[in-house]
């Protein structure tokens, strides 16, 4: 004894048909619909610096560095990841911070109360021999702008402790120009993340 089914459409779970039957029993099959979110990297924009940099010895305002990224998210539901390599000091004996902006605004910051600098990589140079020191830091944020605007992310560099201090990036608190003072890079890296 045999059974038989009769079916004219076979549907994907969002209602759209999978496989269609005609009455001339030929069926023909259509992709599922690509989901462009659930956490898949839509797009990938980077900014590399592959000079120095050195901030204000006059100031205590943080700037703008030359490390700066532009992105256009494809969706308000998009999250953008910020990475980074950021290799810098500051002066000798000195304090020294750094972080991202997004179109001139903080992000992402400490909450904590109080006199704190905040900002997402503080140092302090030692003096000594960490004078040819350059450190090497990294950036990983996830940020929720809830925007198809034009986002940029700036780094910013800056010494809130005291006017007199110096910050650089790729480089040395001293200049010597010897095989044993070196040249690094520094990047910044941005990714819309689906929703």
């Amino acid at each position: 004894m045999s059974s038989k089914i009769g079916v004219q459409n076979i549907a994907h779970t969002n209602g759209t048909n999978a496989m269609t039957i005609s009455s001339g029993g030929v069926a023909t099959f259509t992709q599922a619909p690509v989901n462009a979110g659930g956490g898949k990297v839509l797009q990938v924009k980077q900014d590399i610096l592959r000079t120095t940099w050195v901030g204000s010895s006059s100031s205590t305002a943080f700037e703008n560095t030359p490390l700066s990224v532009t992105i256009t998210p494809q969706s308000t539901n998009s999250k953008i990841l910020i990475t980074g390599m950021i290799n810098c000091t500051s002066a000798s004996l000195s304090h020294g911070d750094f972080k991202v902006v997004r179109n001139g605004a903080d992000i992402l910051l400490s909450t904590d109360s109080g006199g704190f600098t905040k900002s997402h990589i503080h140092l302090y140079n030692g003096g000594s021999v960490s004078v040819y020191q350059i450190q090497a830091f990294t950036l990983n944020l996830l940020d929720e702008p809830s925007s198809t605007s034009a986002l940029t992310y700036t780094l910013q560099g800056g010494t809130p402790h005291s006017a007199g201090y110096i910050v650089y990036l790729n480089r040395a608190a001293t200049e010597a120009n010897a095989a044993y003072d070196g040249r690094t890079v520094s990047t910044l890296t941005v990714q819309e993340i689906g929703g």
